[in-house]
């Protein structure tokens, strides 16, 4: 079957037709008043602990004007946490955060995750249930752009680095067929989103470099036409659950690394091979496990020849 990069691959089907770093560890401004519940959202803030902070935000009776000792890089680090979170906890936190965003300047049309440097958009091009009886395969396609605001990022090319994790639904074990992936995989079997054979770690990126089929990577030269990727996910294996990470991420420039937005998305599939999609989701930046991931690309492509998964494999640039 055709894969993203023109391969041919045996099970597994791919194929293409202003937000500051984060800042752990910054110190709050003192407080007037310091109740527990403040120190306590405090110290998480402090320690770049975002997931606690949310937990210490969301419990009853927390003011408003708690949010208004908090750095523009703290409000989006807290708007990561929350779109993590688990459905229900602090439903108007958002809310709260966008109000706090724009009195500290934040254009309304920045406001939301992942909005900061440019405009993020998503299209689901094809979803197609499988069927057990007559071997046909679902597949699950799905376009992702990118147009930076030019005022606020510093680059020269803008691309995407993808993260996937493909596993049994009921106990998380690694499905992915793609054995070169396994030698790159964190813990919970998350690895960067390349087949076997390729050099460079960019979605979609031939080897010398440039864009492919499901890649256009956007240049300094051309503002007006966004990064573009395609991806399409197929196969004929139940009881999977299918999960990615796209990230915007410079390429080449004074931002280099820098994620300018992430994406959350992806699908299960059950015995019967019927798609349920997962919700998509926007943040400001990538979680652990993407960053994780990129580490162990990184990992990969120092290490033993024999374990690459290409022999000249391309480290890619920390992100940050």
């Amino acid at each position: 079957m055709t894969t993203s990069g023109g391969e041919q691959q045996v099970m597994l089907a791919r194929n293409g037709p202003g937000v500051p770093m984060r800042a752990p560890g910054v110190a709050l401004p003192p407080r007037p008043v310091a109740s527990p519940e403040d120190k306590a959202f405090d110290d998480a803030v402090a320690a770049g602990d975002w997931a606690t902070a949310v937990t210490a935000l969301a419990a009853p009776a927390r003011p408003a004007t708690t949010l208004a000792w908090l750095t523009i890089d703290q409000l989006r680090m807290l708007q990561d946490a929350l779109v993590r979170a688990p459905c229900g906890l602090g439903s108007g936190l958002q809310s709260t955060i966008a109000v706090e965003l724009g009195r500290k300047g934040v254009p309304a049309a920045k406001v939301a995750p992942g909005a900061a440097f440019g405009t993020l958009e998503t299209t689901v091009e094809e979803r197609i249930d499988g069927e057990q009886a007559t071997g046909t395969w679902y597949s699950y396609a799905i376009s992702i752009t990118f147009l930076p605001d030019p005022a606020a990022v510093h680059a020269e090319e803008i691309a995407f680095i993808q993260t996937v994790r493909l596993v049994q639904t009921a106990d998380g074990a690694n499905k992915n067929p793609d054995k070169r992936s396994t030698k790159r995989q964190t813990r919970s079997a998350t690895n960067v989103d390349r087949l076997a054979g390729k050099k460079q770690g960019w979605y979609g990126m031939k080897d010398d470099g440039t864009a492919s089929t499901s890649l256009t990577a956007w240049t300094k030269s051309a503002p007006a036409t966004p990064a573009a990727m395609h991806d399409r996910a197929s196969w004929n294996e139940p009881h999977t659950t299918w999960q990615f990470e796209t990230l915007v991420v410079c390429r080449a420039g004074i931002d280099i690394g820098t994620v300018y937005a992430a994406l959350t998305w992806g699908f299960s599939v059950d015995a019967g091979l019927t798609l349920t999609e997962q919700a998509r989701t926007v943040t400001n930046k990538q979680s652990t496990q993407a960053t994780a991931a990129v580490v162990k690309w990184n990992d990969q492509a120092t290490g033993s020849p024999f374990h690459r998964n290409a022999p000249d494999q391309v480290p890619l640039p920390a992100l940050r």
